[in-house]
């Protein structure tokens, strides 16, 4: 059996005359478990504000989750982007990223496409289950720069790979065992992060011990964090803690 304990979101544009391109599901209650997810609008193309909230209404709007075939809910996801088209040509080439978790008793699936991100707290720090899809990641699976060397280059944010009607490249469907996962006190916690919120959690990726085992606190301390230190892009954070017993 899994309860949820306890969550916390938040969801913020660039600036204020500025739409929020992210949009993102606040955990919620799915069959068998729990289902959240983070999408974010890929802002270089007209459309991005109504792909990244056609993808979370599709999802929130699902009435159980297929625990079997990743295939089916893109290609899915990627007719539903298609559906904008028809109802606007300025659409053509919307795209969103998109990391969902659903998770119940026995396992966690991942669906992802581009870089937001899903973390999962273990031994008092975060530990990222996904992969960006994008040129840095690249070139870092490739070799051809180190970690400490990009960061001095530019395009980091540039998407390899988005849900889109005219192209879905690479995208990952995974599942790990909640007993991989587990707190040794029988939580467990994840983290959804969208670029804006994960670019400020990897400068610095520490807060207190207290703050780390508590979802309300993390969230409340890497809010604070990004408002202080100021807003690079769309910002979004869902963070939820979970019980499994017997």
């Amino acid at each position: 059996m899994i309860s949820l304990c306890k969550s916390t979101a938040f969801s913020y544009p660039k600036t204020e005359s500025r739409l929020n391109e992210d949009s993102i599901l606040i955990t919620k209650k799915l069959s068998d478990g729990f289902i959240l997810a983070v999408a974010d609008g890929v802002g270089s193309y007209e459309g991005a504000y109504q792909a990244s909230s056609a993808t979370i209404k599709y999802i929130n709007d699902l009435d159980s989750f297929d625990y079997n075939d990743g295939e089916k809910i893109f290609s899915e996801l990627k007719d539903n982007i298609k559906k904008l088209s028809e109802i606007d040509v300025n659409y053509t080439n919307a795209a969103t990223t998109l990391t969902l978790a659903f998770i119940n008793s026995k396992k966690l699936y991942v669906a992802h496409i581009g870089d937001c991100r899903l973390y999962i707290l273990q031994n008092d720090k975060l530990r990222c289950l996904t992969k960006d899809h994008t040129q840095h990641q690249k070139f870092l699976d490739e070799k051809i720069y180190t970690k400490k060397e990009l960061k001095n280059l530019d395009g980091g944010n540039i998407i390899t790979s988005a849900i889109s009607q005219k192209f879905l490249r690479n995208y990952d469907f995974f599942t790990v065992p909640t007993t991989e996962l587990l707190q040794s006190n029988g939580k467990l916690s994840l983290f959804l992060m969208s670029d804006g919120a994960h670019h400020h959690w990897e400068e610095r990726p520490r807060f207190s011990t207290n703050t780390m085992n508590n979802v309300l606190r993390f969230g409340n301390s890497l809010h604070n964090r990004i408002l202080n230190k100021g807003l690079i892009d769309d910002t979004s954070f869902i963070g939820a803690e979970f019980i499994i017993t017997e």
